[in-house]
């Protein structure tokens, strides 16, 4: 069995997930210290992706659990982050389902 990418609207969030954004984001950005949460948003918005900075501060801190698609794959996209590392895609097998 499968799903669509496209019927998936959300996806967990961890400190692992936290840990890679935060890394890429020191790497990147014209700042010291590379780019802060407020410059990803900025750049999410750019790209017609809806985040503000407050959100993006609390899921990059632990508070939130889980992220839509659409905000994961643009911040890997922004700060190229391959998709593999934060969206995790299994095949998964359920029995007695055709």
């Amino acid at each position: 069995m499968s799903v669509d990418i496209s019927d998936v609207a959300y996806i967990k969030w961890n400190d692992e997930k936290s840990l890679i954004v935060v890394e890429a984001m020191k790497k990147t950005g014209n700042k010291k210290n590379g780019m802060v949460a407020r410059d990803l948003a900025k750049a999410l918005q750019d790209k017609g992706i809806s985040c503000s900075y407050q959100n993006l501060y609390k899921l990059l801190t632990g508070k939130y659990s889980v992220v839509s698609l659409e905000i994961a794959q643009g911040i890997c996209e922004v700060l190229s982050i391959p998709v593999p590392e934060i969206i995790k895609i299994h095949t998964f097998l359920l029995t007695g389902v055709d």
